[in-house]
């Protein structure tokens, strides 16, 4: 087995060296997407359910959201925070859902910090 990295590689996984026996899923991008996207799907519903004059807007503020979620514990907490901030004031109904999206164990895992801090602001706007 070689044991250099493939230079040049463009996504996938390079594992070098003696492996032994392990389990579970290698998390990639195209998985972080899916459940970001999954997690998230009650906001987007929320969103489909408003007034058509406020969908875009909210729709670019999710799909910015995802973004910054997909950075994974490097996303940055204060970002997060205002679009949610900014969603909910177009969607107020959005709310509980995003809530309900960020307390998954699936977000928590993946944005960690961030991930907190949300849930504590949603706690303390009640």
């Amino acid at each position: 087995m070689g044991e250099s990295a493939q230079h040049g590689q463009s996504g996938g996984v390079n594992i070098s060296g003696v492996i032994g026996s392990v389990g579970g899923d290698i998390i990639g991008d195209s998985k972080i997407v899916y459940a970001l996207d999954e997690a998230l799907l009650p906001v987007l519903n929320a969103i489909k359910s408003a007034p058509p004059e406020v969908r875009p807007e909210a729709e670019a503020k999710l799909a910015a959201l995802k973004q910054e979620a997909a950075r994974g514990k490097d996303a940055n907490k204060g970002v997060m925070g205002k679009l949610v901030d900014e969603l909910v004031q177009l969607v107020p109904a959005a709310a509980s859902a995003v809530g309900t999206a960020f307390a998954t164990p699936l977000l928590g895992a993946l944005v960690g910090p961030a991930t907190k801090f949300l849930l504590d602001k949603f706690r303390s706007n009640k």
